[in-house]
C-alpha cells in the first residue's frame, strides 16, 4: 500500500505537531464531539488575499496583505530552523557512539553507514566535516534552513536539514496561495556541491533550476508551473504573462550554506483592502487560516487516503462480516501503517459499527464500502484533529486559536478564553486586544465547529 504525501503535515511534524500524517496517529483531549447539524467548508481559491476581485488594491494595501503573507513564510522557515524535529536530530547525530567511533577511527565508510541510520525520514540531507573539509555524508536533494553543531568527543563538526526546498515551497504555497520562488544570493544552488553537499541540480515543486534571478542571484527553484520571471524584485509590483504580482521577499540559508532569498508572489487580483489597512491583515492572515483547515478537506491527501481505505479488502471483509472486532482491528492497522488518518467511524444501514481514533477530531470526509457493486457500509474519516490544526494555525500565524462546539470550548489556546467571540473584530481578554476572525469547520462525525483566530491588535 502506498502511502500518500502531505507537505503540510510532513512540516507541522517537524513543528512537533502530533499528526495522523505524521504527520502519525494522533489524539488529543478527552470526550468527542456531540453537536447535532452538519456543517460544510467550500474550499477557497488558490488565491492569497482578502476580499473579491475588484479595482486595482492602493500600493499601501498590496504592501500590507503581501507583507502578511511574508511574515506566515517567515514563521513556516523559522518552524524548519528551530522545531523539536531539529533538536531531536541534532540529538541523534551529536550522542551516536558509531558516529563517533567512525570518527575516531578515520572511517568514512562506517561514518556514512552510521549517518544513513540517523536520518529516520527526518533528516534531508547531513554532512561530517573535519578541520573544515567532507568527511562523511548522507541524505539526497535539496535542502534549506541548515543547521550546524560540534560532535562531542571529536575533532568533527555537522551541517544538517531537516527541511526540503520542496516542502517548503509546497507548504508556503498551500497556506499563502501565493507563486514562491527561492533564489541562492550569492550564486550557490540549493543542493548544489557547496562545502561537499551530496545534492545535485535538482528539479522542485513544479520549477525549473538555475534561471537568472534579481541582482545576478540564481534561480533555485520555485512553483511556477511553467517558466518563471526572468528577474523579480525584492519588494513591490510586478508584472508577468498577464498577470500582476505584489512581491515580499525574506531571507534565510540554503543547505550546506549560502545566502537565500525567498520570494512571495502574490496575486494582485485577490487583494483588496476594504477597511482599514490593519482589518486587511486580519483578514488576510485569518484567510490562512481557513486554508489550513480546508487543506484538511480537499487536499490531494485527502483523496488519496479516502481512496485507499475505500479499495481495502481487508477493510472491507471486516465490515462485511459485521465484526465489531475484525473492523476495530483493521483500522487499527491504518494507524500502525502510519496511513494519514486519525479517526475512522462506520455505520450499517444507520446502525454504528465501530468508532476508533482521537476524540478532538475536525474536518469529516465522507467514504463508501462496496462489494459485488453493492453498498455495504458507509464511514467517515478524517486525518486531522483538532489539536494539530490549533498548532499549525498558533506556529504559522502566531494566533491565539479558539474551537468551540455552541457555547463549549473544546480546545483552544486560551482558557477558558473569551465568553464571547464576534466572527470579525475587537475582542479584550484578560487585559489584551485582540482582532478576530472566525469560520466555521465541521467536527467528527458531524455538527458545526466554530473555529476564531484572535490577532493581536
Amino acid at each position: 500500500m502506498t502511502r500518500p504525501h502531505n507537505d503540510l503535515r510532513t512540516l507541522a511534524t517537524s513543528a512537533g505537531v502530533a499528526f495522523a500524517l505524521c504527520v502519525s496517529a494522533c489524539g488529543s483531549a478527552t470526550g468527542t464531539h456531540t453537536a447535532p447539524t452538519a456543517a460544510s467548508a467550500k474550499a477557497t481559491q488558490p488565491v492569497a488575499a482578502t476580499g473579491t476581485a475588484g479595482p486595482p488594491a492602493s500600493p499601501r494595501c498590496a504592501a500590507t496583505v503581501a507583507g502578511a503573507l511574508g511574515g506566515v513564510a517567515a514563521r513556516i522557515y523559522h518552524v524548519a530552523a528551530t522545531s523539536e524535529d531539529v533538536a531531536q536530530a541534532v540529538n541523534r547525530v551529536q550522542s551516536s557512539p558509531a558516529l563517533v567511533a567512525a570518527i575516531s577511527d578515520d572511517d568514512p565508510s562506517a561514518a556514512r553507514a552510521a549517518l544513513r541510520s540517523l536520518l529516520l525520514d527526518q533528516i534531508v540531507a547531513i554532512e561530517v566535516l573535519r578541520n573544515g573539509h567532507p568527511f562523511a555524508t548522507a541524505g539526497a536533494g535539496p535542502a534549506i534552513a541548515p543547521v550546524m553543531g560540534s560532535i562531542p568527543g571529536t575533532d568533527a563538526s555537522f551541517i544538517l536539514s531537516v527541511q526540503s526546498d520542496r516542502s517548503y515551497l509546497q507548504v508556503t504555497r498551500q497556506v499563502t496561495g501565493a507563486q514562491i520562488l527561492l533564489f541562492d544570493r550569492e550564486g550557490h544552488g540549493s543542493g548544489g556541491r557547496t562545502r561537499g553537499s551530496t545534492g545535485g541540480d535538482h528539479g522542485s515543486a513544479g520549477g525549473t533550476r538555475s534561471s537568472a534571478g534579481a541582482s545576478g542571484a540564481r534561480r533555485l527553484a520555485g512553483t511556477f508551473a511553467g517558466p518563471p520571471p526572468a528577474s523579480v524584485p525584492s519588494a513591490g509590483s510586478l508584472s508577468y504573462r498577464g498577470q500582476s504580482y505584489e512581491v515580499v521577499s525574506l531571507h534565510g540559508a540554503v543547505y550546506p550554506s549560502g545566502a537565500l532569498r525567498i520570494a512571495l508572489l502574490v496575486p494582485s487580483s485577490g487583494i483588496s483592502c476594504p477597511r482599514s489597512m490593519a482589518q486587511a491583515r486580519v483578514e488576510t492572515l485569518g484567510a490562512v487560516g481557513k486554508r489550513i483547515y480546508e487543506e484538511e478537506l480537499h487536499s490531494k491527501v485527502v483523496s488519496a487516503t479516502l481512496r485507499l481505505l475505500e479499495s481495502s479488502q481487508s477493510f472491507k471483509r471486516a465490515v462485511a462480516q459485521e465484526s465489531p472486532s475484525a473492523t476495530r482491528a483493521a483500522i487499527v492497522g491504518f494507524f500502525r501503517a502510519h496511513l494519514h488518518v486519525v479517526r475512522v467511524r462506520v455505520t450499517i444501514g444507520g446502525r454504528l459499527l465501530v468508532d476508533v481514533g482521537g476524540p478532538y477530531v475536525l474536518a469529516p470526509v465522507h467514504g463508501t464500502l462496496r462489494s459485488g457493486g453493492r453498498v455495504i457500509a458507509r464511514f467517515e474519516m478524517a486525518i486531522q484533529d483538532d489539536a494539530g490544526y490549533l498548532k499549525l494555525a498558533h506556529l504559522f500565524m502566531g494566533a491565539q486559536v479558539l474551537m468551540r462546539i455552541g457555547s463549549q470550548q473544546v480546545m483552544g489556546t486560551l482558557s477558558p478564553g473569551p465568553a464571547s467571540v464576534p466572527d470579525h473584530g475587537h475582542v479584550s481578554y484578560e487585559g489584551r486586544s485582540y482582532q478576530a476572525y472566525s469560520f466555521t469547520g465541521e467536527a467528527f462525525p458531524s455538527g458545526p465547529l466554530r473555529i476564531s483566530l484572535l490577532f493581536d491588535a
